[in-house]
């Protein structure tokens, strides 16, 4: 019993990437991009909302192959940028989020995530750091997202960054996301 769990809770780790970014402006973003893993490219398609100056609603949807197996993930997410600093030269967003992994031969799944962001601006690179707790009432894992936000265009930028997860052993997933204003 115990394995199937960790089998979920190692899936949800590498499934789960939240491409949510701290905008200077309120208008929607759309992130599309991918996520490397052992079996290939995972794509990935998320839009945000900031629709006021603290409050962050955004959705994230991507697609599986594995084999045979045509499966979809998604996640909703609200979040929260307080007007108080962690740092003074950085600025925060506390992020809930539902992940679920669904219409898979395996069966679906759904897990949750508390995240806490830091970015720091550098001239128009941004620098990213967010723990992410990813949890259900049978398991739970920490993540940690780190990226940087290339400004290509006014409202354009680029993103490569990696997911590091650490159980059962410390790995990383490269991606790289493409965010634009609309």
């Amino acid at each position: 019993m115990s394995l199937l769990f960790t089998s979920e809770a190692s899936s949800a780790a590498e499934s789960s990437i939240i491409p949510f970014q701290l905008s200077p402006g309120s208008k929607p973003m759309l992130h599309l991009g991918g996520l490397q893993n052992s079996s290939g490219v995972k794509f990935i398609s998320g839009i945000q909302i900031q629709s006021t100056a603290n409050l962050l609603l955004g959705g994230a949807l991507s697609p599986r192959k594995d084999n045979d197996d045509l499966s979809i993930y998604y996640h909703i997410l609200i979040g929260y940028i307080p007007k108080w600093k962690l740092l003074q030269i950085s600025s925060n967003m506390f992020q809930i989020g539902m992940h679920r992994h669904r219409f898979s031969d395996g069966g679906d799944l759904r897990w949750f995530s508390f995240s806490v962001m830091e970015t720091t601006k550098i001239g128009n690179l941004n620098m990213n750091m967010c723990w992410n707790r990813l949890f259900t009432q049978k398991w739970e894992r920490n993540t940690v997202f780190i990226s940087t936000d290339i400004r290509l265009l006014r409202g354009l930028y680029l993103r490569p960054g990696a997911i590091a997860y650490f159980t059962p052993d410390f790995d990383y997933l490269p991606f790289i996301l493409v965010s634009m204003d609309l």
